[in-house]
């Protein structure tokens, strides 16, 4: 689905990349720095949340969930840099998600 992402820009370096085309209407958040950027949250994981925000930076792409469910972290596999919280881990760790940097 082309349309999947509606794609907003609040500023030079912010963008929100939302799926307002699922009942959720979910929202995740891209900034983008000199070196890096990140992705708070990776949304539903429907459609590949990945080929949108390598549209929107060229820096390496660090993902972050702001917490454990399914529509924040159902793109975290476009995403080998991925981290969440080591509380919520397990729980990943549990459903079969693979990939997964734990920081402490």
């Amino acid at each position: 689905m082309n349309d999947w992402f509606t794609i907003d820009q609040i500023d030079k370096e912010t963008y929100i990349i939302s799926e307002y085309r699922h009942w959720e209407e979910t929202h995740c958040y891209l900034l983008n720095g000199s070196e890096r950027s990140l992705l708070i949250d990776t949304g539903l994981g429907i459609c590949d949340i990945h080929e949108q925000v390598i549209k929107l930076t060229d820096t390496p792409i660090v993902s972050i969930a702001t917490h454990i469910h399914w529509d924040h972290i159902g793109g975290h596999k476009f995403f080998p840099d991925f981290y969440a919280h080591k509380n919520e881990l397990r729980v990943i760790v549990k459903s079969g998600v693979r990939r997964i940097i734990p920081k402490h």
